[in-house]
């Protein structure tokens, strides 16, 4: 087995300098044009071919199929809304910070553009020894637009026969020097919703002139927070919240209307299809009984992202030889979301978390928060997990011809995500 921390570390000085560089030049999901045009130019200096897909992102390609097999590595690109804090989690200051004040890296992509940056340029290096061929992804739009259907729609166009997944995300929940797997569910499918609860405005003195939607809110609240326990079984997670409350002007005013937003997350699908159906029912009786109208809009669940236990032993084990078995962690699968859900129902493979904590440096504070800083020294980390699965992958790594998804992509849409289908027409 080839040394892929040596390998890595080669690349450490250049992939710091990538996730420094993306760090101060943040883009909004479906708004990542400048970052997609460095990727490319990156990928050209390296002489690794590449094709811009409009709105979806970037493929690189490196090896040759007729050697063997394939294997795609992805990155999400987008950053976040929001200004960062100058200091990290432990108040020290930042390595480097957003040059945007309404936009940051907080969770950790400009670190994923730059791990399989680094992980092209170490493969460029040894392109005659790979034995088959690898995809890179660089994915547009995962925080919150959907962009993966532009890649998905053009890989299907291509007719690409690809054999495997892998991606990353950097996880401030372990230290640096770690990589967490888990075998099975990995991440939670999402279902959001927003509901406007729309009444009466009158005088607070006087309710009975009025129709008050904060009454409907909250006894349509203390449904939504029963759902759980009334539509999930007993050991299959799900939690339902509403992280967002918009409504009223004044002290002394009974507001005309109230909007409000959140999310479910579960593994198993077919209760979060009776949960979006109940919470339907709940919305349209609720409103009925406090004699308020109801617009609300509920997304169809995404999948949960699934570690394909074949591949995530073959990880477990592949990465223990190069890091030490000391160094591989055993993952609980999450309640957050990821993208790559979908991707992984097609091509079966691992998603890894590579831990980026460390509290002497005050690296800890979790991603999304202002003052969300990795350790870069964790990169490395990260470049040799993708070199290392790529290849021992292509080498030995599971039969996966079975597992991967034969159907038609316009099916997958369907039954997951039905608002992608529009792409397809």
């Amino acid at each position: 087995m080839p040394d892929y921390k040596a390998l890595a570390a080669a690349q450490k000085e250049y992939t710091v300098s990538m996730r420094r560089y993306f760090h101060q030049h943040p883009e909004l999901s479906d708004r990542e044009d400048a970052t997609c045009a460095k990727i490319c130019a990156e990928l050209a200096a390296m002489e690794i071919p590449y094709v811009n897909v409009p709105r979806g992102g970037v493929f690189a390609f490196l090896g040759d199929e007729s050697k063997g097999r394939t294997v795609l590595l992805r990155a999400d690109v987008d950053a976040l809304p929001g200004k960062e804090s100058p200091v990290n989690g432990g108040g020290q200051p930042k390595v480097v910070v957003s040059e945007n004040d309404e936009t940051s890296h907080t969770c950790g992509h400009d670190c994923h553009i730059a791990m399989l940056l680094g992980a092209a340029k170490a493969l460029k290096s040894m392109e005659d020894e790979i034995p088959g061929r690898l995809i890179l992804m660089f994915e547009r739009g995962e925080e919150s637009t959907g962009n993966i259907r532009y890649l998905l729609k053009y890989a299907y166009e291509q007719n690409w026969k690809i054999d495997s997944s892998f991606g990353l995300h950097v996880f401030p929940y372990s230290d640096t020097g770690t990589v967490a797997i888990s075998s099975g569910h990995a991440m939670a499918g999402i279902m959001a919703f927003r509901v406007t609860l729309v009444g009466k405005t009158a005088h607070g003195s006087s309710p009975v002139e009025g129709i008050n939607p904060i009454d409907c809110f909250v006894a349509l609240y203390n449904t939504i927070q029963s759902l759980r326990m009334r539509f999930a079984g007993p050991f299959d997670p799900m939690t339902g919240s509403i992280c967002q409350i918009n409504s009223g002007f004044a002290r002394n005013i009974i507001p005309p209307d109230l909007t409000f937003s959140g999310t479910f997350r579960v593994f198993n699908h077919e209760d979060a299809m009776k949960v979006k159906q109940e919470l339907a029912h709940a919305i349209e009786t609720t409103a009925e009984l406090y004699h308020c109208k109801a617009d609300y809009a509920i997304g169809h669940p995404s999948p949960s992202l699934y570690n394909d236990p074949e591949c995530a032993a073959f990880t477990k084990e592949i990465l223990g030889n190069v890091f030490g078995t000391e160094a591989v962690l055993d993952s609980k699968p999450l309640m957050v979301s990821e993208s790559h859900s979908l991707t992984s129902r097609i091509w079966p493979g691992t998603y890894c978390f590579v831990g980026i904590r460390n509290e002497a440096k005050g690296m800890t504070a979790l991603n999304h928060h202002e003052c969300f800083e990795p350790d870069e020294d964790a990169l490395e980390f990260g470049v040799a997990s993708h070199l290392a699965y790529a290849l021992e992958f292509l080498k030995q790594g599971p039969d996966t011809s079975e597992k991967v998804y034969k159907g038609a992509l316009k099916d997958l849409f369907a039954a997951y995500a039905p608002h992608y289908l529009a792409v397809l027409e």
